[in-house]
This record gives C-alpha cells, structure tokens and sequence, in this order.
C-alpha cells in the first residue's frame, strides 16, 4: 500500500537515521571507541560485476549517471531549424545508491527516474537534468543509502520505508494539464514544473480522481478532443487482477473511470486508445509471487515482479471507451509478448493495433519457468492485430507480422495521431552490419527507410517532432541520442529531417559528457509550455 506522506514524515526518517547513528556512537565510545552502523559507514560504491546493478558505477561508460546538470547555449554542428521552438524531455534510471550485497542482481529497470530536458529555441539549446524527488528518492537521499530491495519486491525493503511509494518515475514523461509527469507503472505519476523540473507532487492523483494504486506509463491524448486517457494495473495491490481505467479533461479532472478485471496479473507496459475503444494486451510475463516471496526453485532467493510462463496463452481484451467495462471482451492467442503501442485505430466494429514483439520473453533477466530464453524468439518485430467485434464467435485474434526483415523494439509514431488511423511509425533497431538505426515505416507502401551512424555509434529511442504546428503527419524531424563507444560513452543529441533520413544529421547537439540512461522521450511545443 502505498500513501502520501507529509513533510513531517520525511522529517521523521531523516531524525531517526541521523539518532541512530548517535546513539550507537555514544555506546561504542563509552566501550573505549568509535562504532559506526552499518548505514554511517557503508561506502558509495558499486559493483565493478558487468552483470550487477549499477554496473561499473562512475567508471562504466553505461552505469550510474548521479550528476544533476545545467548547460547553458550548448555547442551545436549544422544548423537548428529557426522556427523550431520546444523542449524534447527524456528519462531513464539512474541508480541513487548501490544495493546491498544480497540484492546486487538486481534488474536495471530498478534504478531512479532522471529526467533531462533539452529546450531549442531560436537556434539555440539549453540543457538540464534532474532527479524526480520520488517519495523513494528522497528517504533514500536523507539515509545516503539504498532502502529498497528487488526491483518492485515491497518483501525485501528497509523497514524504515513500509508505507512509502516504491515508484522510481523512471519509465517515461508526458505532458498534460500543464504538468511534466514521470511515471513507472507501479504507483501514481511524480508531477513535475516543465521549465525547471522541480517536483511539485511525489504522489500525483489528478486532483483526486485517480483511484488505483498504480498509473500506467504510456497515456494516451485524444487526437481530436485532448483528451487523457490512462490505466493501472494491479491496481488494487500486489498481484491483483484488478484494473483502473480513466479519461481526464484538459485540466486534469478525471471525467469517466472503471473497473475491470483481466484474466491474470502480468506486465501490461501500454494499451491502445482508439476513438471508440480501450485496448489492453495481457501477456506471459506474470506476476509471480513465488518468486517475490523467495520460494521459486530456479530463483535464490527473492526475486523481482515478474517471470516468463510459457503455459500461458496472451489475451487481447477490448472493452467500449467511456463504458462501465461490462462490455469487455477477451480474444485469446499465442504466448507473445509485446511491449510498445505503435499505432491503432477503430473501423466501425473492426479494431487494429500495431505493436512491437516478440514470440517469446524479450527480456532475459526476469527469470523463465519453463525453459531458457531463446534470443531469436524474443527478436522483436512490428505486429499487427485485428479483431471484429461484430463476429460475436470469434474468441482469437488475427496475427500479422508487418516487416519480417527489420528487428528492433521501442515503437513510436507521430503522438498527434494516438487515438486515430495513422500511417507512419518509427522503431529503435538494430543490424549486425549497420548497428542500432531509427526505422520510419511507411505503412500505405509497406515500406521502410533507415537512419544511423554507423557501428561506433549506439542510438536510443527516437522521439517525432513536427516541423511547425498543422504540419502533415511524420513532416518534420527525428531527435534523439547518440552515444560513441569509442569516447566512453560521450552523448550527442541528433535532430534527423524525416523527408531526407540518409541525408544525415541537419543538426548535432554536442554535449561534453555522457548522458544518464534513457528509455523514453516526449517532446513538448514550445507555445504549450509555461511563461
């Protein structure tokens, strides 16, 4: 359960880990010398394991970040488009505090939500990053060590934190309502000012209105009316079947919610808003508790949420938007697994939805019940699936997959069409020859082009920016980070022209360090942000 503390809690922890430090001092002292606990004493310093969290800490040109930074007018190569007015958000996890020896395997997934924001206009860039002061943040900025154990494990954290949120904001940003909100999946939004990414709401609720335990990481806004709409699961506590989903206004009131349930607790990373229908893809990375409670055979010891069950089958429900979720229906298939939302939309009763997966488990850390992972099978792939709700017997899916021969994950499209028929998606892939590339899709041609910069170059997920307001869908530009193995890990950020992808960069932001970790990005119109 998770609550939102006040000050005086805040205060509290920090008095008694600063009064526990003394008294014990005062007893070793009068025993004729200086005992220091465990958490005075404990050094800063991570694992130098490769496989461990926090790998490598400062000296790994991947590992922990920790550095809050301003850059006032950085250097940029080429030329910044002058109308182009806006700031493009990222965020990632970031270790605060390496754990303790019993949980150094933990998944990297686990680290603290670091936001960085790069704010272009006329022709000039500035940059900042910050921590999001999450209720975990900040108790374990006060004690100056880790507190919480595996990755979303309530069983294996400090005692000093029952009651706090476990949420790490570290998955993904959105903007809405005037608000900056950085999300992971497993408690409510941190709520964030735009401009100097202060922390304004540890615990963000939408004024109340969000009544689940959890918030998804990947809203949706309504193509047409602005509208947000999110979910939650396990929204009703640990391993529940239970689900939030809701809609909010432009100023951040919930306007319709309901509950559902779905067939069992697993990862349900996105959904699929369309203009008549919520869809939501249940796959075999279930909740475990065995594995968090530390009794799962092939597991020693506690572990973190989720394992790959094999036995399972995916299911595909899709319920009428703005309903009470009566209507929910649930169309069974293969035990895939599928991530990221690329695009989707409702033809009368006929729903589509394109996703980025695999036929398997794509993430090798959490740990699989039946068998060992299989690479190949965790490939990912842009897939497309179709249900007609008309056909009042059809209890499976139809499976397309759309692009055989590109592999990749982490699908984007133009976020102005969310809820909408689209025509062009993005995806982070990768080659043996080429290394990682952006892929824009073209799906009217089935087509496909690419943008990279080579094998001494690793690039993260994208983020689509359009070239002026009204501008067509997909006109504009691609940006993202480049990082160079070859400089330990230094960051440039790239801005790509969507109509001349191997053209190359038309403009680079160089940066003089590496930049934190990242999974996703949102870009916000300059016109949209604060004074």
């Amino acid at each position: 359960m998770s609550r939102k503390p006040s000050d005086d809690n805040q205060n509290t922890l920090s008095r008694r880990n600063f009064m526990g430090a003394v008294v014990t001092a005062g007893a070793g002292a009068a025993a004729g010398g200086l005992i220091l606990p465990e958490s005075a004493r404990a050094e800063v310093l991570f694992p130098k394991d490769r496989s461990e969290f926090g790998a490598g800490g400062a000296a790994n040109p991947g590992g922990p970040y920790r550095s809050e930074n301003d850059l006032y007018d950085c250097e940029v190569e080429g030329t910044l488009p002058k109308d182009l007015d806006g700031t493009w958000f990222r965020v990632g996890p970031d270790p605060q505090y390496p754990k303790p020896a019993k949980y150094e395997h933990d998944i990297m997934f686990d680290g603290e939500g670091h936001i960085g924001a790069f704010r272009i206009k006329d022709g000039h860039v500035d940059f900042r990053s910050r921590y999001a002061r999450t209720q975990r943040w900040k108790a374990q900025h006060a004690a100056r060590r880790s507190l919480f154990g595996m990755y979303r494990n309530p069983t294996t954290d400090d005692p000093s934190v029952n009651g706090l949120s476990r949420g790490t904001a570290n998955t993904q940003i959105f903007f809405h309502h005037g608000k900056l909100l950085a999300m992971k999946e497993d408690s409510p939004p941190v709520a964030m000012n735009p401009v100097t990414l202060e922390t304004t709401d540890d615990y963000y609720t939408f004024n109340g209105g969000l009544l689940g335990l959890t918030h998804t990481a990947h809203p949706k806004r309504d193509s047409e009316t602005g509208e947000y709409i999110a979910f939650g699961y396990e929204a009703k506590g640990l391993a529940t079947p239970d689900v939030f989903v809701f809609s909010a206004d432009k100023t951040g009131h919930v306007n319709w919610h309901a509950w559902i349930k779905v067939p069992y607790a697993s990862m349900i990373h996105d959904f699929a808003v369309t203009q008549k229908h919520v869809v939501f893809y249940v796959c075999p990375l279930a909740t475990n508790m065995s594995l968090i409670n530390g009794t799962l055979p092939q597991f020693n010891g506690p572990g973190p949420h989720f394992a790959w069950d094999s036995t399972l089958p995916t299911w595909f429900g899709v319920m009428r938007r703005g309903g009470d979720g009566k209507d929910l229906r649930w169309f069974k298939g293969p035990g895939y697994m599928c991530t990221h939302v690329m695009g989707c939309w409702s033809d009368g009763d006929k729903v589509t939805v394109d996703m980025d997966g695999g036929e398997s488990n794509q993430f090798p850390f959490f740990p699989q019940l039946h068998e060992k992972f299989d690479p190949m099978k965790g490939a990912g792939h842009v897939m497309r699936f179709t249900v007609d709700l008309k056909n009042k017997r059809q209890t499976t899916y139809n499976i397309e997959k759309m692009y055989p021969d590109v592999v990749g994950a982490l699908s984007r499209q133009d976020d102005r069409y969310h809820t909408v028929p689209y025509r062009y998606g993005f995806l982070l892939s990768s080659d043996p020859a080429d290394g990682s590339r952006w892929a824009m899709f073209d799906h009217s041609k089935r087509s496909v082009n690419f943008f990279g910069l080579g094998r001494d170059a690793s690039l993260a997920e994208m983020t689509f920016v359009p070239r002026k307001k009204g501008a067509a869908e997909a006109d504009g530009y691609l940006i993202g980070v480049a990082s160079y193995h070859k400089e330990g890990g230094r960051s440039d950020v790239v801005l790509v022209d969507t109509q001349h992808l191997d053209a190359g960069p038309v403009a680079t932001i160089h940066l003089p360090y590496r930049l934190a970790p990242q999974i996703h990005g949102f870009w916000v119109d300059g016109g949209d942000l604060p004074g």
